[in-house]
């Protein structure tokens, strides 16, 4: 594995940002950021994993990096390197390697970035590995459940708007995917061409068990914080439910926050100004400075 560490300046007042660059064991890239105050001490590590269709830099991504960092933890957000993005870009222009993209790809990703952390090759500044958290959105909420229930070296778990199953398609789009060899995600092919590869398919009815993430809930005994928006349509806060349900009670809290739809409130500033989403980051934060710190 190569790492390539770069200094990329002040993103604002006391917090600092790093870039990296991480090749997978497929020679794949995997972009990626630390975000963090340097007070001269270790300092606890939150890695992000972004959601279906986003990438690091997407929406509030950056901001959540950035107000986490503020509290005194050290915040890994990164690409999955089959997201469709190109290095550290703002958008998804690797079409061909998007329709390629794997749960089980996102995965290993994830366990690249954890491996570089617990090596020590991400940064100078000493990280405090046995302080590690996972905090994941959506269809990303899902790949840390399966990490967290497989890693001893996570110590905490953060999922937003979370997953409950990867398994989201109709018989008819199955059956659509198969004749086509691909399931396009928008009618109108010309105007989005991003797609569905029929490998990913292919690999979750290979896999299924693997891919559980409900059976990989019921595994998770690090803490668990559960955060899933009641106005949510586009993941049912009855997923969330779910989750807790097949969880460890007595260290995972679930919570249902009323008026709160699939993405904060955040879709742009002008929504509600960050309001909501300040308000859950920093309940994230004070569950993470419980539980980590």
């Amino acid at each position: 594995m190569q790492v390539f560490v770069c200094y990329a300046g002040m993103v604002e007042p006391l917090v600092v940002e790093e870039t990296f660059s991480i090749i997978n064991r497929f020679g794949g890239a995997i972009s990626g950021d630390v975000r963090f105050q340097d007070n001269g001490t270790g300092l606890p590590v939150v890695v992000v994993c972004h959601s279906f269709m986003a990438f690091k830099d997407w929406g509030f991504f950056p901001i959540i990096a950035r107000k986490i960092a503020q509290h005194g933890f050290a915040v890994v957000t990164f690409n999955f390197s089959m997201n469709g993005v190109a290095g550290h870009g703002n958008r998804i222009t690797e079409f061909d390697a998007f329709a390629s993209n794997t749960f089980l790809r996102e995965l290993d990703d994830l366990v690249t970035v954890l491996d570089a952390i617990a090596q020590g090759e991400l940064r100078a500044i000493r990280l405090e590995k046995g302080r590690l958290a996972l905090l994941g959105h959506s269809r990303g909420g899902g790949t840390a459940v399966l990490q967290a229930a497989r890693d001893i070296r996570i110590r905490a778990l953060v999922t937003w708007s979370a997953i409950s199953t990867f398994d989201r398609w109709t018989d008819h789009q199955k059956a659509k995917w198969r004749t086509l060899g691909y399931l396009p995600l928008a009618k109108d092919t010309t105007r989005s061409p991003l797609r569905l590869g029929l490998g990913l398919l292919e690999e979750y009815e290979r896999h299924r068990a693997e891919l559980s993430i409900i059976d990989a809930a019921s595994r998770i005994r690090c803490p668990w914080l559960v955060l899933h928006g009641k106005a949510d349509v586009t993941v049912p806060p009855q997923e969330a439910e779910r989750l807790h349900a097949h969880s460890q009670k007595q260290s995972t809290e679930l919570q249902l926050l009323d008026h709160v739809g699939h993405l904060y409130n955040a879709a742009s500033e002008s929504e509600d100004g960050y309001l909501t989403l300040d308000r859950i980051i920093h309940q994230t934060v004070q569950w993470l400075h419980r539980t980590l710190t």
